[in-house]
């Protein structure tokens, strides 16, 4: 349980796999992707490397030139801007989590890997754009995830100091955003990660849906 000024503090989300369902999309438009580049790659060896800038996932599967890691990753967006972004759903319990939490008068924010534009696309898609005060995307600040500028950004826009904050993520990437920005509480989501992974990388909680997240946020 976490003691927290409710009206000073602030729960940075990520976006995939913490509260939505969209890693097999993001994955299957990858792989499509390199596909039409050549590379027979399998989703298996796709999936684990999500969390990262996908640019990087680009650049780890291909070793390609910067200038064609950029024409593979612009590619990939596109494909996946037309064939799986509307197609997302929420995880089970994140409507009432986001409900809850800003029914308790927590600010919300997002900090994701995704692109800002296709992040707030999502955000828009499933009605959550009122209860998010900020949405932070790889593009957003200059360095993205485990770089800590877009959390700390994101603390800075909803006036809230990292020791009173909360960052919840699947990945290890979360986990280092949130605790490169100095912030106390970092909940882990069981997922893409196992448990060792998420507290290896800075985890003070570890949640196995977000029932269990809002149980550990509202002390329930």
């Amino acid at each position: 349980m976490l003691n927290l000024e409710k009206h000073s503090s602030t729960i940075i989300f990520d976006l995939d796999g913490t509260l939505v369902d969209s890693l097999n999309g993001i994955g299957l438009a990858m792989k499509k992707t390199l596909a039409e580049f050549g590379y027979d790659i399998k989703i298996d060896n796709i999936l684990p490397r999500i969390g990262a800038p996908m640019i990087q996932v680009v650049e780890e599967l291909t070793n390609e030139n910067s200038s064609e890691i950029n024409r593979i990753y612009e590619h990939y967006l596109n494909i996946y801007r037309k064939d799986y972004l509307h197609e997302i759903l929420p995880l089970d319990g994140a409507n009432n989590l986001i409900d809850n939490l800003y029914k308790n008068h927590f600010s919300l924010a997002i900090v994701t890997n995704k692109t800002e534009y296709d992040a707030k696309s999502v955000v828009k898609e499933l009605n959550w754009i009122k209860q998010f005060k900020i949405i932070v995307g790889r593009d957003t600040k200059k360095l993205p995830k485990p770089y800590p500028e877009g959390t700390i950004y994101a603390l800075n826009r909803c006036n809230s100091e990292p020791q009173n904050s909360i960052f919840v993520g699947d990945t290890e990437y979360d986990m280092a955003a949130g605790k490169n920005a100095g912030v106390k509480s970092l909940i882990g989501l069981l997922g893409s990660r196992n448990a060792s992974q998420l507290k290896n990388a800075g985890a003070t909680h570890i949640a196995s849906n977000l029932v269990e997240v809002e149980e550990i946020i509202l002390h329930r």
